[in-house]
């Protein structure tokens, strides 16, 4: 007992949570959560960005964070901005002496097109402050709590925009790919396949994948495997308004130009189809986004399929269409997963041409039964697609060396 005294002892010295300013570090102040509230309403107040800045503290991060926020939400177009204290801040986490505030934040719709939404929008978010001298807080960072983060409080935003295609860049976005360039491509690719789709590709590229994931709402360890994912940044997923494709730089950067840009379009397929919000079959979704993806590709399809086609070789493939569980994001071997939805709609091009897969892929994502569109399109069941497929898996795994 006298061990475990002394030791408890011994660390409550070490952490010293009641340490000064006299060590370099300020307390915060015993009505912390009232100066919060109050700090939070500045915030929201403030109709200058002089007024923003201050209501942000007198530091030096303060002062860039705020300027960051504010010309994010001029080049966003975000307006009716409000800050709402809701719990926290009161205790330090951290040896500098901050402390994280929840904060409800509401705000209007972007102007940038894929990041306009029909209501308002709200987002709980965790907001770290410094304790400054005179019992006043200083804004550090903001943070995802139990919704992903608002890109206007991400970092520094830009904004640029062509004909159909609209790039916004955080902190400076991903430089190793012309992101611009293959968004035109990208769009340009879905509309050869799918001539009537319309609207604007909006891609969101954050400089890390620590941004990426905040600004999805996911943890790293489920977004590592992912290029690229077409999603709403408002955490919705009843309707494709406001969809936009958010990019990781971890994985996306590394790719070759082909790669990248197979990665794009499939996305821009998702987008343009309006495909999110729906509940479609998976591999459908997947399946015929490749389709476009790769539609006009001229690699070699141990490039574009070999990883699903070794597997047949091996005598491991699929013996049943893909599910969605297959296409979990942590799940191992997915690459194969993709490749086999694609392997379908590649076949089904090739004996019934690009209309009918087009007017297949259209019946199921409008909430036609996959069993009822099969037959309406290609005169198929399940079951006989499901052994269609097989067959011709097997047969282009006998052709790959």
């Amino acid at each position: 007992m006298v061990v475990l005294v002394a030791l408890g002892a011994g660390l409550l010295v070490w952490q010293r949570p009641w340490r000064s300013s006299a060590d370099g570090v300020i307390a915060i102040p015993a009505n912390a959560s009232s100066v919060l509230s109050g700090q939070f309403r500045a915030l929201s107040a403030a109709t200058t960005e002089k007024a923003f800045v201050r209501a942000a503290g007198s530091t030096t991060s303060a002062h860039t964070f705020a300027r960051n926020a504010w010309s994010a939400r001029k080049a966003l177009g975000a307006t009716q901005v409000e800050l709402r204290y809701v719990t926290g801040g009161e205790v330090a986490d951290r040896v500098d002496g901050s402390s994280v505030a929840t904060v409800e934040v509401t705000w209007q719709p972007s102007r940038v097109s894929g990041l306009v939404n029909a209501s308002r929008h709200s987002a709980s978010v965790r907001f770290r402050m410094a304790p400054q001298k005179g019992g006043t807080f200083a804004v550090v960072s903001a943070g995802a709590a139990t919704d992903p983060v608002p890109i206007w409080l991400a970092g520094k935003v830009t904004v640029e925009r062509q004909s159909g295609v609209e790039v916004v860049r955080l902190d400076g976005g991903d430089p190793a790919q012309p992101v611009e360039a293959m968004a035109t491509t990208a769009r340009d690719g879905v509309r050869e396949v799918v001539p009537h789709t319309s609207g604007t590709l909006t891609i969101v590229s954050p400089h890390s994948q620590a941004q990426m994931a905040q600004l999805v709402g996911q943890k790293i360890a489920d977004v590592r495997q992912i290029a690229a994912v077409t999603t709403r940044l408002d955490g919705g997923s009843d309707t494709s308004v406001g969809s936009v494709i958010v990019l990781n730089p971890e994985v996306f950067a590394t790719m070759d130009r082909r790669a990248a840009q197979v990665v794009l379009t499939h996305e821009a397929t998702h987008l343009l189809t309006k495909a999110v919000g729906t509940r479609a079959e998976t591999w459908v979704v997947e399946g015929f986004a490749d389709f476009v993806a790769l539609h006009d590709d001229s690699a070699a399809l141990s490039l574009s399929a070999g990883q699903v086609l070794a597997e047949v070789k091996a005598g491991k493939g699929p013996k049943h269409l893909p599910t969605a569980a297959d296409f979990s994001a942590t799940k191992h071997g997915l690459g194969a997963v993709y490749e086999s939805a694609w392997m379908i709609f590649r076949m089904l091009g090739e004996r019934f041409g690009d209309g009918k897969v087009v007017t297949f892929y259209e019946h199921v994502l409008g909430g036609m039964p996959l069993d009822h569109a099969l037959s309406t399109s290609f005169g198929l069941t399940s079951a006989q697609l499901t052994a269609d497929w097989r067959t011709y898996l097997a047969k282009s795994a006998s052709t790959v060396s």
